[in-house]
């Protein structure tokens, strides 16, 4: 009967073991990563990723280097961007350490913010309604990390640090 028990508390350590590695798949990119938990998807186009856990939750991340921005400075790119997506006159953030400018997306309103840090400039799109987020897309959220010292100091101080 011991052994039964003690069997059966390691089956189920192991099953345990096995469904946390299940629950989520690392989708690299070029300059960062995420944890994409099952109930996520992630798509990339021209260097933006984006990760949606239903219709109107979801979070754009894209992170550049100069020569991958076409050498312009981080307003130039809020300015590009936010053309782009039909957005408002980018503004300097609150802090003053970057861009932001609203858009839409479908239905849905979003809040996209430029930062950049020496070769980089980070892109980062959210729906406005972030505060309420599914648990899914706030842990592929809170795995973002970069693919090298630079993104990820990039992406702690602009995404993280800020909060």
């Amino acid at each position: 009967m011991k052994y039964a028990l003690l069997g059966c508390m390691v089956a189920c350590m192991l099953l345990l073991g096995l469904c946390g590695v299940a629950v989520a798949a690392e989708k690299k990119f070029n300059h960062f990563s995420i944890d994409l938990p099952t109930k996520c998807t992630a798509t990339e186009k021209e260097g933006i990723a984006t990760v949606s856990c239903g219709q109107d939750s979801f979070f754009s991340i894209g992170i550049f280097t100069k020569a991958e921005t076409g050498g312009v400075n981080a307003r130039q790119f809020a300015e590009k961007h936010s053309a782009r997506l039909k957005g408002t006159a980018p503004a300097k953030s609150d802090d003053g350490a970057g861009w932001t400018f609203q858009a839409a997306s479908g239905r849905v309103k979003t809040h996209a913010d430029v930062s950049s840090e020496g070769d980089l400039t980070m892109l980062f799109i959210s729906d406005v309604s972030d505060a309420d987020w599914p648990e899914p897309l706030q842990k592929a959220y809170d795995s973002l990390r970069g693919a090298d010292d630079a993104a990820d100091a990039l992406i702690q101080k602009s995404l993280f640090e800020r909060e």
